[in-house]
């Protein structure tokens, strides 16, 4: 497998292009098949069964419309889910984007599948307590899952995306890093009175496809398991969405990080801080978005690009994304100045 050479509209387009196919095909598999199920309606008995206890027993029921919700919203969602992410993920790994984009492929119809067997085995029944899942329909599921997947991994073939220092972010490193420089003496005039910096951080649309999509898993796989337990899945969504955003506070006691405004994370002293700067950061450096944790180093990452680093020692840093160079370079001389002031005084 050579390498792929495009330029970068090429590859943007490329990756739209996969993108925007993944979902509509994703969404097309689960509409046929929603249209299979209201097709039946007559062959169906009038609450279908939808869930299994350990002794076989059906304990759950669904009406045949909300079925059909499930399965577009489920199979789709997940699939669609995944398939972002995974493509999201192609200037931090090539080979991760094509596993994961294929396993969002293969997952969205192998959902889908699974809905339908649960259908086909209630075909002309008119008790649905007695219904199991149709055993051929799931093998040829499972089977086409395999192919579309396998066919995924083939053909989706993103190219290498060079990884070097955004310019603008170098330059604003260097300014707001002269010590004689306006950033630095501005800083310096705050620090000097104690004043606080408050910069508002967020992953912006990011944060609905995070927190929806990893609530829509939770609660389908829960649901499958103990139907009460889906309720996971909306604690799971409302945890994501508070880490997903929140606001970086720079005054005279230190720095931390208010998750959406009130879950305080990564308080720093200024004793405890060695230097600040302004570095490109790759958000799946750290493994994602929200408060993550990547061997020393701590983060609150919102995006990839501008964010304000802070060395406290032991090879340790505390990274926090900036919304742009501009307050990142602000936000790095203010913390140099109380850095400086805490030295002086000593």
């Amino acid at each position: 497998m050579g390498q792929q050479l495009r330029s970068v509209a090429q590859e943007n387009t490329y990756n739209q292009r996969w993108l925007l196919g993944t979902l509509l095909g994703s969404i097309l598999i689960t509409v046929v098949a929603a249209a299979w199920m209201v097709l039946m309606a007559d062959r169906l008995p009038a609450g279908l069964a939808t869930h299994w206890n350990g002794k076989n027993e059906v304990d759950g029921y669904s009406s045949l419309w909300g079925m059909v919700g499930m399965t577009i919203a489920v199979a789709a969602g997940t699939s669609s889910v995944i398939s972002v992410l995974a493509i999201a993920t192609r200037s931090q790994n090539l080979l991760l984007a094509r596993i994961g984009l294929a396993f969002g492929v293969a997952l969205g119809v192998g959902v889908t599948a699974m809905m339908v067997a649960v259908v086909a085995g209630q075909l002309d029944l008119t008790d649905a307590s007695r219904a199991q899942l149709s055993g051929p329909v799931m093998a040829g599921g499972l089977a086409a899952a395999f192919v579309f997947g396998t066919a995924v991994l083939w053909l989706y073939r993103p190219g290498e995306i060079q990884r070097s220092q955004n310019p603008d972010i170098a330059a604003v490193n260097a300014t707001a890093t002269a010590e004689n420089g306006e950033l630095a003496r501005v800083a310096q005039t705050r620090a000097a009175q104690g004043e606080t910096l408050r910069i508002k951080v967020s992953t912006g649309r990011w944060a609905w496809v995070l927190s929806l999509g990893l609530g829509i898993v939770m609660s389908v796989s829960m649901y499958f398991i103990i139907p009460a337990l889906a309720l996971l899945g909306i604690v799971a969504a409302a945890l994501v969405w508070v880490f997903c955003q929140g606001t970086a506070v720079i005054g005279p006691d230190g720095v931390k990080v208010l998750a959406s405004g009130f879950w305080k994370l990564m308080p720093l002293s200024w004793p405890e801080i060695n230097k600040a700067t302004v570095e490109d950061v790759k958000a799946m450096d750290y493994g994602g978005w929200g408060y993550r944790m990547n061997g020393g180093s701590v983060g609150f990452i919102m995006a990839s690009g501008p964010a304000l680093v802070m060395d406290v020692g032991f090879h340790q840093k505390f990274v926090i994304s900036m919304p742009s160079a501009t307050s990142a370079g602000q936000a790095m001389a203010l913390v140099n100045a109380y850095v400086h002031n805490v030295k002086v005084k000593k």
